[in-house]
């Protein structure tokens, strides 16, 4: 199968299983099931990119957010290992980002960005208890990933897309996870940040790929 007809394949089994989890397990309880479908999206990202000579780094990040999703599908017992995970998985997007930016050029979404970060975590130092420590840590590297994109050129718009749709994803599921109590606020607070995830990896994928 050529690139060309590979890569629709891919994204349809992407938001074919994307669909099965936000529809079928999203809520449900935790099972060996409802892991296996909160993982398989970016797991099939990850194995798409990997049948091509693309950057190691972007295969790396992708099977580091699958495990992270792994992680977070287990409860709040595995939300720390989760963290972690996606953390390293940011890390190596910023590595990834920087190999492809022009220099050095600071703006107005920078500073806006570091204030984001700044108030956000202020507003979850209070409320993330014993978590709190890894909430910063991870608040700290999304910040430096989407300010990282914003130096990217013009054509890498998707990518750039994709790293805030990531942060809003994150900032929403701190939200569901340490703010908001209403069962039902929650839930609806949960379909926003997995389908919000789903783009923003999608967007971050497509951008890199067509540019490669």
């Amino acid at each position: 199968m050529t690139q060309s007809l590979l890569f629709p394949a891919a994204a349809m089994l992407v938001f074919m299983s994307a669909a099965i989890y936000g529809f079928g397990f999203l809520h449900a309880e935790i099972s060996l099931w409802r892991s296996f479908w909160k993982t398989l999206p970016v797991a099939l990202m990850a194995a798409t990119v990997a049948l091509f000579d693309l950057p190691v780094l972007l295969v790396q990040a992708l099977v580091l957010s699958a495990i992270g999703d792994y992680f977070l599908s287990l409860g709040k017992s595995k939300f720390t290992l989760g963290l972690v995970s996606f953390l390293t998985a940011h890390l190596l997007y910023i590595w990834l980002f920087w190999q492809l930016t022009e220099g050095v050029k600071l703006g107005w979404g920078h500073a806006g960005m570091a204030a984001f970060a700044l108030i956000y975590g202020t507003y979850l130092w209070s409320r993330t208890g014993t978590f709190r420590l890894p909430v910063m840590a991870y608040t700290l590297v999304i910040a430096l990933m989407v300010s990282v994109a914003l130096m990217l050129p013009t054509a890498y718009m998707l990518v750039v897309l994709g790293s805030l749709a990531f942060a809003f994803s994150d900032s929403v599921l701190a939200l569901e996870m340490f703010v908001v109590s209403n069962p039902k606020s929650r839930n609806a607070l949960s379909k926003v940040v997995w389908v919000s995830y789903i783009i923003a990896q999608s967007l971050i994928v497509v951008g890199l790929v067509e540019r490669m």
